[in-house]
């Protein structure tokens, strides 16, 4: 019973690591990159270059087996889960965010030279991890189509890994390696983002209970754009219904070209925008009575637009409920009978 205990042991150590949550992690990877750009840049006063890895999944222990001590280290605490995340940032370069925001040259390609981290190093780089966090959780909404629904904090700052027991070693994580390079000085320096695959689980669950209308849609959905775009670029006809009558069929089979039929003298006070729909049908957009405008028949409008179709419109091309959909008047539209 004994050997087969440690057999099942044995299995369970080397088995392979979990699949990634994310489905398009090279996105969401090129998102965070652009947004560290972003933010680190204006504290260090200098440009800033950043360069993402594809996401990886690995056990805890053989991500942080790569981190050196000393090391700039955020412990990030993900609201209800168990499981914290780690961003850990090289001393190099945790020196270079402090020389630069503190007034260094960022032209001078040595900087800031190796030594331990002092109280003074952690106060000031904690802008940094504070930015680096914020892009992330940036480039979590967009690759979620929606904000992540759990807050995501620096709960304590250490500088040697062996300080911390974040979770067992075995844990699956997934891990974002950026490397930068600050200033025309070319300084560089790296630094890992390690979250729980159990973190995404709180995170998705999160979302799935928020109303439809708490999500906002993903600021990246190129098609989305394009698509809107074309919509509200779409020419629609509207027919003027100057006057609707009913005849037998036999008085509509005696119709003749030039034949004179009667309309009501205020049918011009009373007109109807109507717009097609499907089967041959038409739905009312509004009133108008008729004009002319130098050699154009025109219509001008005497009600607001229907507040439905308005609506919909306002859906199908992502407008703001206060801009306006319909022209005051609408020249050239000619009027049916």
């Amino acid at each position: 019973m004994a050997s087969e205990t440690n057999a099942l042991s044995k299995k369970l150590k080397q088995g392979g690591v979990a699949r990634s949550p994310l489905s398009d992690g090279e996105l969401i990877g090129e998102t965070f990159a652009r947004g560290a750009e972003d933010r680190l840049k204006v504290l260090v006063k200098a440009q800033v270059e950043a360069s993402v890895g594809a996401a990886m999944v690995s056990r805890l222990g053989d991500a942080t087996a790569s981190i050196a001590n000393p090391a700039m280290l955020a412990v990030l605490d993900i609201e209800d889960a168990e499981t914290p995340g780690l961003i850990a940032a090289e001393a190099g370069l945790a020196n270079h965010f402090v020389d630069l925001t503190l007034g260094g040259n960022p032209s001078d390609p040595a900087g800031a030279v190796a030594r331990p981290l002092t109280a003074v190093d952690m106060a000031v780089c904690r802008l940094h991890l504070d930015a680096i966090l914020a892009a992330f959780c940036e480039a979590l909404a967009a690759s979620l189509g929606r904000p992540p629904g759990k807050a995501l904090r620096i709960r304590e700052q250490r500088q040697n890994i062996a300080q911390l027991r974040l979770a067992p070693d075995y844990i699956d994580v997934l891990v974002f390696a950026v490397s930068l390079t600050l200033g025309d000085g070319g300084r560089k320096g790296q630094f890992l983002l390690t979250l729980p695959l159990s973190a995404f689980d709180v995170i998705r669950a999160a979302g799935d209970a928020m109303p439809v209308e708490a999500r906002k849609e993903r600021p990246d959905d190129l098609w989305r754009k394009l698509m809107r775009k074309a919509a509200g670029g779409a020419k629609v006809p509207v027919d003027a219904v100057l006057h609707r009558q009913k005849m037998s069929l036999e008085v509509l089979q005696g119709l003749a070209i030039g034949q004179m039929i009667p309309l009501p003298s205020e049918a011009t006070e009373r007109l109807e925008l109507t717009l097609r729909q499907p089967e041959g049908r038409s739905a009312t957009l509004a009133t108008a009575r008729l004009g002319a405008f130098r050699e154009s028949k025109v219509v001008k409008l005497t009600s607001e637009p229907d507040d439905r179709v308005s609506a919909h419109i306002r859906r199908a091309t992502g407008a703001p409920a206060t801009a306006p959909l319909v022209r005051s008047s609408m020249p050239n539209t000619q009027p049916a009978v």
